[in-house]
């Protein structure tokens, strides 16, 4: 999911991890960047990204900007969401999308290139930085800065940030850029509607569209060539007494051993207090190491399994219809993946208590339940690491195909045309008006979906492309609804939903699910739907800078939210111009996963060109 198609894999990949890097640091409020108009035909303007050392001054920069001043600039195809302030430096940049980038990033320098084959596109940004405001001196070049972790070192050269998660994230940096390069230089083909539904979880190119560790996996005793979409299920022995165990966990994971022992003529522990646990076999050492009353069983007595986009989540073929998610320690986008026992004890009364009883339509929006789990008791930072949640699977019916959201929205297959993303492919959206009016009936099917939870019971779903599925007619194509998945990132406001369900559900002490207000539910649905979610589809569509894609959403919220319920004035107010937009940077340099961290965003959802 980048513009850099036109690169080489290893500069794509610094790309991808560059303009990710670049969009946090200016959308999160870390650095301010001007946007500045440019007479080019390659682009509409350039983004000026300021250094460090300026987030201290006075609001208003009223000095000369010198060399030193400026971290780097950035080609634009299109203007980025400013913050309605103009300088004379230019517009104040708000919000700036990887893909409104061109695969150029910049920095100043007294020496010109040789051989510049962006030399009229150069000419044509500097031709704007002149005094006042821009006194470069000597300063009269642009050289490529693509490298992300020498952006990310000038970043922090300029801040008080301990040593040593200054260098882990220049390590989760590094590893995100070697794994995107891997997957430029051996993409996955693309799947069609007749594919089963793990070949679209494993056909991911790019993955999150904005974070900039996006495709990092650390895991210091795996070795790099392990292949995580096709591990191997082990099972630990775990005395019952210490776990804490929910639903039926018990009786299908003895059913699972118990024939896979018989099909290779092992045989198992007598001791009736045991309990089976799958666990992921790269997590098998930190078991044996965190916990003295477990033991693993033979490597014989395992199972084949197929992983899910997450890696974490994986389907077992001689289990049909049952998704493992295990806890893994292992880091994927700079967060360790393990499962905590808030998780396993939510999913399966949440999956009992409360979905039967939310204000959902059966026909558009499925929800996959967690009916059972299983984690050790203990200190929860050590019992993380032993735990695993049972996923009922949605089975498609016939006629019917199951797509994750995410790869949908990815481009750069095998064998496709560079910058066309699965979903044009797939369903042929070559027209313009192909592409409005599908882009128009998945808008509103979402709305539809999944905003009804969070009006009436207080749920917000985490519907980001990764946790939402898609489901199509395999023979015209036209979508169908959605599922969603994966209950332990839900936002709750408890009175809404006791009340509306007449259910009185409790949390456990201290789970970060559970909201003091209705309100506070809102950013994280906004977030993983509109930011994350809808931002890339209506992008992919062409849709966003014309302001069109915004049009629909507007149109569709109207009509799906109450005229005096709060959560219209929150997104549709005028007066709501920015919201509060998650910071996975932020988050990252504070050392926090589950809480989350918020800066004022511009409101996307208000959207359009007149108001960029």
């Amino acid at each position: 999911m980048s513009s850099g198609y036109s690169l080489p894999p290893a500069e794509h990949a610094a790309f991808a991890v560059t303009s990710r890097l670049l969009s946090c640091l200016v959308t999160e409020g870390l650095l301010r960047a001007f946007y500045v108009p440019i007479d080019s035909d390659a682009a509409s303007g350039a983004l000026v990204v300021l250094s460090t050392h300026l987030m201290s001054e006075h609001p208003v920069i009223d000095r000369a900007l010198r060399p030193r001043d400026v971290f780097a600039i950035v080609p634009l195809r299109h203007a980025p969401m400013t913050k309605g302030s103009t300088h004379k430096q230019g517009q104040a940049v708000g919000l700036v999308d990887p893909l409104d980038m061109l695969p150029q990033v910049y920095e100043l320098s007294e020496v010109a290139p040789t051989d510049d084959k962006n030399d009229a596109l150069k000419s044509a940004i500097l031709s704007r930085l002149t005094p006042p405001p821009w006194e470069f001196g000597r300063y009269t070049s642009l050289s490529d800065a693509l490298e992300p972790v020498r952006l990310w070192n000038k970043f922090v050269e300029g801040l008080l940030l301990d040593q040593t998660l200054r260098e882990t994230i220049e390590k989760e940096l590094r590893s995100s850029l070697n794994w995107q390069r891997e997957a430029f230089e051996h993409p996955p083909r693309c799947p069609s509607l007749s594919s089963p539904a793990i070949e679209w979880e494993q056909s991911l190119v790019a993955g999150h569209p904005t974070h900039p560790m996006h495709r990092a996996r650390s895991m210091a005793s795996v070795p790099s060539s392990y292949d995580w979409y096709h591990p191997r299920i082990r099972f630990a022995c775990v005395p019952r007494s210490k776990l804490h165990i929910s639903g039926d966990f018990e009786q299908k994971m003895r059913g699972l051993v118990e024939s896979t022992a018989a099909k290779v003529g092992k045989s198992l522990p007598t001791d009736a207090d045991i309990v089976f646990v799958p666990v992921h076999e790269q997590q098998i050492s930190n078991i044996l190491q965190k916990f003295d009353d477990v033991s693993i069983l033979d490597s014989e007595i395992s199972v084949g399994a197929l992983a899910q986009s997450s890696i974490r989540t994986v389907i077992v073929p001689d289990m049909p219809g049952v998704a493992f998610k295990l806890a893994v320690g292992v880091k994927i986008s700079s967060s360790l993946r393990t499962i905590s026992h808030f998780t396993a004890d939510f999913g399966p009364r949440f999956s009992e208590q409360i979905v039967p009883k939310l204000v959902i339509n059966p026909d558009i929006l499925k929800v996959e339940l967690e009916p059972a789990s299983a984690v050790y008791r203990g200190d929860p930072d050590t019992v993380k690491h032993l735990t695993a949640v049972l996923r009922e699977e949605y089975h498609p019916r016939e006629g019917e195909c199951l797509i994750v959201c995410a790869a949908l929205l990815e481009m750069g297959h095998e064998g496709l045309q560079p910058g066309v993303s699965a979903i044009e492919h797939i369903l042929n959206l070559d027209t313009p008006d192909k592409k409005a009016a599908f882009l128009d009936r998945y808008i509103r099917l979402a709305c539809e979906a999944l905003i009804p939870p969070l009006l009436y019971n207080g749920v917000s779903f985490e519907a980001h492309a990764q946790n939402v599925l898609a489901r199509f007619d395999t023979t015209s194509g036209e979508l169908l609804g959605f599922v969603v998945r994966d209950l332990g990132g839900l936002r709750i406001h408890a009175p809404t939903l006791r009340e509306s369900t007449g259910t009185d559900f409790q949390f456990l002490p201290g789970h970060c699910i559970e909201t003091a207000t209705l309100e506070e539910t809102y950013p994280k649905f906004y977030h993983t739907l509109f930011h994350n979610h809808l931002q890339r589809l209506i992008r992919i569509l062409g849709m966003h800078h014309n302001g069109l894609g915004w049009e629909m959403l507007r149109t569709h919220l109207q009509n799906v939210i109450p005229v005096d319920h709060p959560l219209r004035k929150a997104w549709l107010a005028p007066e709501n111009a920015f919201v509060p937009g998650k910071c996975l940077l932020r988050m990252r340099l504070q050392g926090v996963y589950r809480d989350m961290v918020f800066n004022p965003f511009p409101n996307l959802i208000q959207y359009s060109p007149e108001r960029a």
